[in-house]
């Protein structure tokens, strides 16, 4: 039985990056599209400078949803090269599911293995190395390295405790 676009294969939209030409701004956009096809556009997507907030339009130009980093993320991204966390305003009557999947979707946008690979293997590496440079500048590499010996220990101690949970689950069930 074929279930190619169907049931859990199906692809309900998909998100594009828009040129810069086609917008005439310098502020990213995105499309996003119904099904497999871009040609049926449903949602725009219009981003700051920054790619900190988003702003989701429908196709009568209105704002259903406003997408913007905590305060919390900027930090992690601008110490750790990485912050995720973000606060969603979705307009009453919209579905909430459709706005999720869109942020999710935008966070896959642009990604690709060769990208994947520059920043695990080369980014990732540099930007371990200036933050390590700067805790230990700032004096707090004693800090750093008890904090990492703790987490080494807490991890150890929840497989122990998992370990244990099983034997029992094994034994007296």
């Amino acid at each position: 039985m074929d279930n190619k676009g169907k049931g859990d294969n199906a692809i309900i939209m998909n998100i594009g990056k828009m040129s810069k030409l086609s917008t005439q701004s310098m502020r990213p956009h995105y499309e996003v599209g119904r099904g497999s096809s871009s040609d049926d556009r449903v949602y725009t997507i219009v981003a700051d400078m920054m790619d900190r907030t988003f702003t989701i339009k429908n196709q009568q130009d209105e704002v259903v949803a406003q997408v913007a980093k905590t305060v919390k993320a900027l930090i992690q991204t601008a110490a750790f090269g990485s912050g995720t966390e973000s606060t969603i305003d979705i307009a009453p009557g919209v579905d909430c599911s459709t706005i999720l999947a869109i942020v999710y979707g935008l966070g896959q946008v642009g990604s690709h293995f060769v990208k994947d690979a520059a920043n695990n293997y080369v980014l990732d590496p540099m930007k371990d190395s200036v933050v390590g440079g700067a805790v230990n500048s700032v004096g707090l590499g004693g800090l750093a390295a008890s904090y990492t010996k703790i987490s080494n220990q807490a991890v150890q101690s929840s497989q122990k405790v998992a370990g244990l949970q099983n034997f029992f689950n094994n034994t007296f069930k």
